[in-house]
């Protein structure tokens, strides 16, 4: 493996590093009982919405700036919004600025990774990186979560100490990213027209998106909780069923291309109505092992859905005008990710106050999104 490629995988193992502060959310919920149930949600929602509004301006950067240069910025975003929770933690907002900073890094890292791999590497080695990709994203969120479980059986706080691994990936990035340069826009023979591109297909593709993001979150924010909820266990057992929910996103994308060969189109339809399974599971699970298994659809869903988006986009855009649309895409569902405990709770909260109540409300939820999804791919096949 070349050098280049050891430093963009290293990049995609600290993308979804964040997810190490899913197993405390609860905890940090019980240090601070004064505010709404949705502010200490937020630490792990707040770099979705931070994506939103970075990702396009690493776009812009990119054209301007060593793509190594916008690496290091975020890395050390990811550095310094991490640790801050551990050394200032005095009310719910110091841990929202931490969680707000690794917000700016993630959305200036994962469009750069998407650069590095175009600007170095072929059509053959690209689809091999992209599939690589995804399971170095996922090994790289399940070593946090490890980690951070176990630096969490000293007090939540010490959870944040996991960050200090960024540092191990700074060191790779200084040695194996290369310089990448800039993007500038010199070619003056663009085409004139759009580079977005929509048609009722691809507009049935953004609902789905956004509706699953919206629905999705609801198991990572609220799995610590349900944990000490059902079984009485604290932040290693949550931790644990964290970890098996990245190991099903892990299997996922080493399965993605098969997938996609035998379900073609439908291959959205099919993952949401797993994906529902593993909610209704959720729902009446009473020991370990069911909530391992449902968080084990879950998270094998979650890495299929977000591939998935973005293939069927491919297939269904111009070339020309591919880029821009999945970007838009990509900003739209993690705005629905950004939103999800606002929706969710809102919702389930008119059916009663049980945390299982969001898992029936979700799998609800997904079993429609799978039936309009079914009839959209069969309408467009026709």
């Amino acid at each position: 493996m070349n050098k280049t490629k050891v430093g963009v995988l290293s990049l995609c193992a600290v993308a979804l590093s964040y997810m190490a502060l899913s197993p405390i959310i609860a905890s940090i919920g019980a240090e601070f009982s004064d505010v709404d149930e949705t502010l200490p949600q937020l630490v792990i929602t707040l770099p979705s919405l931070l994506f939103i509004i970075c990702s396009p301006l690493s776009g812009i950067a990119m054209g301007y700036l060593y793509k190594k240069t916008i690496a290091l910025f975020s890395l050390i975003c990811y550095l310094f919004g991490g640790l801050l929770p551990f050394f200032f933690n005095s009310n719910i907002y110091l841990l929202l600025l931490g969680s707000a900073i690794i917000g700016v890094g993630t959305g200036f890292l994962m469009p750069l990774i998407n650069g590095f791999i175009v600007q170095y590497f072929d059509k053959n080695e690209r689809a091999q990186l992209m599939g690589l990709n995804a399971t170095f994203t996922a090994l790289g969120a399940l070593l946090f979560i490890l980690v951070g479980g176990q630096l969490a059986r000293f007090g939540w706080r010490y959870c944040y100490l996991v960050f200090l691994m960024v540092i191990i990936v700074i060191v790779i990035a200084l040695i194996c990213l290369p310089e990448g340069e800039p993007e500038r826009a010199d070619n003056k023979e663009k085409d004139s027209g759009s580079a977005f591109e929509m048609n009722p297909y691809i507009l049935g593709l953004f609902i789905i998106g956004v509706i699953y993001f919206v629905m999705q979150n609801a198991f990572n924010t609220n799995s610590s909780a349900y944990v000490l909820e059902v079984l009485g266990a604290g932040a290693g057992v949550a931790s644990l069923i964290t970890m098996i929910n990245t190991v099903g996103g892990i299997i996922a994308g080493m399965t993605f291309k098969n997938l996609a060969g035998r379900f073609g189109s439908q291959i959205e339809t099919v993952t949401l109505f797993v994906i529902a399974i593993g909610f209704f599971i959720s729902y009446f699970a009473t020991n370990f092992i069911e909530i391992a298994v449902a968080s084990f659809l879950i998270g094998f869903g979650f890495a299929i859905i977000n591939a998935a988006g973005s293939y069927l986009l491919s297939l269904n855009t111009r070339p020309e005008t591919n880029s821009f649309t999945v970007s838009i895409y990509l900003a739209l569902i993690n705005a629905g990710a950004a939103v999800s405990p606002v929706v969710v709770n809102g919702l389930s909260g008119l059916l009663g106050d049980r945390i299982a109540l969001k898992f029936m409300l979700v799998g609800v939820v997904l079993v429609v999104t799978a039936g309009y999804s079914l009839l959209l791919n069969r309408s467009h096949k026709a």
